[in-house]
């Protein structure tokens, strides 16, 4: 009896001692991991600097990217004077392009001027990939498959890619975009190809599919640091299968689509991924099909977000976007509630027209700002970020018909609040929790910021 009460005393002393141990490794990584959080200055000028004449500028760690990808960004340049803030919204633009896991420029005296350091942590560019992800930002709409990508092609950020999956919405697709392809004129052009089947939204429960075929190429121009003009031709093909008489426009089955688009955005924003301050306004027309042709009817929309920086690092956005129609629109291009664009409240609802409309409104702020680890000496995985940030948030919006009368019970709204996670490579991974006007939650998760 004496031997198995010092038997279990000996095993209770052994699973104490495992378990201090473990606990003090434990805090050892997580010290060690803190530690290599470090959260330095992003932009570093001594104020004796400002106001000298910049004469050199210096870029490391673009072991692939041109230094003209770069210094396109900026508006601090050699002969300029030496300007703080200028340099911190250059530093942003450069980051804003996702090329670099983090972007840090030095400002240090070089005679009577001043020279420019600029460090950037470059990412993966090029890589064979699985393919998994979801639908229409639900979790049961699953697509899997593989593609090829270059992110960085030839140095210039252009993209090069070729990718199929399977599952939801299966689709074979090519695309190749050179943003800069006239450096004269600032001048971006891409073009591609693509076969989808889409599971129609319009007829979601009876599982009916659209057989989408096509190509688009564009054609675009950059004015300066913030206006970017296109012009899109493309031409596709659109069948249902099986096929369902009379929701295709042309009496055999099969809509023919010749499409003409233009867009004008003004991006003023501060950080694309996560803004802080700034504008942005996106215009957009289509026109599809002729006047001669069975199919011939016109799109526009507008999307208009603006952000106001509050003490502390905190941030008031607010947009309003509207997506409007002419003619007679295929229920294959109708607009939607509860898809790509979602009122929180009513996330999980599906409210559908030929017109829509929104709001949002948004204040955030950040409860451990950005910081930076190294997991391993190769580059790609080098100033990996991490950060998180809070947020309230109210959405509106409403889809309807054009013969529709507009009445407020139209309206589907929600608010809530939500935690943001700022992670490498994802960019923001949100987890809210949204009410409606009756005060019903739901939880949601979601991918990038959303305003």
């Amino acid at each position: 009896m004496l031997s198995e009460v010092e038997a279990c005393v000996k095993k209770f002393i052994l699973m104490n001692c495992k378990i201090k141990s473990l606990i003090k490794i434990s805090l050892i990584f997580v010290f060690n991991l803190w530690i290599s959080l470090h959260l330095f200055a992003q932009t570093s000028v001594d104020s004796s600097l400002v106001g000298r004449k910049i004469i050199s500028v210096k870029i490391q760690g673009n072991r692939k990217t041109k230094p003209s990808v770069i210094l396109r960004e900026m508006k601090q340049k050699i002969g300029n004077c030496l300007n703080p803030q200028s340099l911190e919204e250059d530093r942003k633009r450069i980051e804003s392009l996702y090329l670099f896991n983090r972007v840090v420029i030095r400002a240090e005296p070089e005679g009577e001027g001043v020279c420019l350091h600029i460090v950037v942590t470059e990412r993966w560019y090029f890589f064979p990939y699985p393919i998994f992800f979801i639908n229409e930002r639900s979790w049961s709409k699953l697509s899997y498959g593989a593609g090829l990508t270059h992110l960085n092609f030839r140095g210039y950020g252009d993209i090069f890619t070729f990718l199929f999956w399977l599952g939801y919405n299966p689709a074979f697709q090519f695309f190749y975009t050179n943003p800069w392809f006239n450096r004269k004129h600032n001048l971006s052009a891409s073009i591609s190809f693509f076969y989808n089947r889409v599971r129609s939204k319009h007829f979601e429960k009876k599982e009916i599919t659209e057989n989408h075929m096509g190509f688009q190429w564009v054609l675009g121009k950059r004015f300066g640091l913030y206006k970017f003009f296109s012009l899109t031709l493309g031409y596709q093909e659109i069948r249902f299968s099986p096929s369902i008489q009379g929701q295709t426009l042309s009496s055999d089955g099969r809509d023919r689509l010749p499409m003409l688009s233009f867009l004008l955005i003004y991006d003023h924003r501060d950080l694309k991924e996560y803004p802080h301050s700034g504008w942005y306004a996106r215009l957009y027309a289509r026109k599809t099909g002729f006047p001669f042709l069975t199919v011939n009817y016109f799109r526009y929309s507008f999307d208009i977000r603006k952000y106001f920086p509050m003490l502390h690092s905190s941030t008031l956005a607010l947009r309003t976007a509207a997506d409007l129609s002419e003619g007679k629109i295929p229920v294959y291009d109708r607009v939607y509630l509860g898809y790509s664009e979602r009122v929180r409240g009513h996330f999980f609802e599906k409210f559908e027209g030929e017109n829509r409309a929104l709001a949002s409104v948004v204040f955030r702020f950040s409860l451990l700002p950005v910081r930076y680890f190294n997991i391993s000496s190769l580059s790609q995985l080098k100033d990996l970020k991490f950060g998180i940030s809070f947020g309230f948030f109210a959405d509106t919006g409403l889809t309807w018909f054009q013969k529709e009368k507009i009445e407020p019970s139209m309206l589907q709204s929600g608010y809530g609040c939500g935690i943001h996670f700022h992670l490498p490579y994802i960019s923001i991974l949100r987890l809210e929790m949204a009410f409606n006007e009756k005060g019903r939650k739901e939880f949601i998760i979601d991918l990038n910021t959303d305003i």
